[in-house]
């Protein structure tokens, strides 16, 4: 089955990933973003940085105003592989239950595994993460690019652990698994060959601080949320929440 043999392929690159993640070796787009949270990550410099533990991977993370460009596009070595994450979220911790918000709009042509969220599960809440699901936007999309599993009763659920491969739904995943948690840091990621866009990525982002307009600049607004998760609509929104909580 496709879907099984791209989760299986993509176990050493989250393990990559969480390496340069725990390392803070994350793309260089990452660091001229300022307030703004959203981070990348790609092979190309986790090669770079040496965390791929002499494999060579490619593809290429490059932030936009309100998401990234992950292009790979150009077959390198081992694999290409790019995208996203926050440095907190909100969900880590979380009962899957009390998930309110997971999802990210895409562009380009959508694969069976890319791009996809990677969830960290955490099956006894001790903070370690045990497996990943995968939400992936060929089995989870609205048909104008959303991939919204918390809204879409259509989005499948596939997991790495368990008896069996997944749910065909949020919801029908939480009512099997009421104790697993979220486990380290969520993630948007591409690991088959392709050029896509993703924006709008809610992977419970830090809550605004009511006390600093400034992060809501330069397009700061598109990744912080309320503390009741809701999104703002623009920069003028986000800076009236700042300045009176509403």
């Amino acid at each position: 089955m496709q879907v099984i043999r791209t989760i299986t392929r993509s176990l050493g690159i989250i393990a990559v990933f969480s390496a340069a993640v725990l390392l803070g070796n994350t793309g260089s787009a990452a660091a001229r973003n300022g307030t703004n949270q959203l981070l990348c990550f790609d092979g190309t410099t986790d090669t770079a940085n040496g965390n791929t533990g002499g494999a060579v991977y490619g593809g290429v993370c490059t932030r936009t105003a309100n998401g990234a460009i992950l292009d790979n596009s150009v077959a390198v070595g081992s694999g290409d592989y790019s995208g996203v994450f926050f440095k907190t979220s909100s969900l880590s911790g979380k009962l899957l239950g009390d998930v309110t918000q997971l999802s990210f709009r895409y562009t380009g042509v959508a694969t069976a595994g890319s791009p996809r969220i990677s969830l960290p599960i955490d099956v006894t809440g001790d903070g370690t993460t045990d497996f990943y699901a995968f939400i992936g936007a060929f089995s989870c999309n609205d048909g104008a690019g959303l991939v919204d599993p918390i809204h879409d009763s259509t989005c499948t659920i596939f997991y790495t652990g368990g008896p069996v491969s997944g749910d065909p739904n949020w919801a029908a995943f939480v009512a099997a698994h009421p104790t697993w948690h979220v486990g380290a840091t969520p993630f948007v990621i591409a690991d088959d060959a392709g050029l896509w866009t993703v924006s709008d990525v809610h992977l419970g982002e830090k809550a605004a601080n009511k006390n600093n307009k400034n992060d809501c600049k330069k397009g700061g607004w598109m990744n912080l949320e309320r503390e009741d998760g809701s999104s703002f609509k623009n920069q003028g929104d986000c800076v009236q929440f700042m300045n009176t909580g509403k």
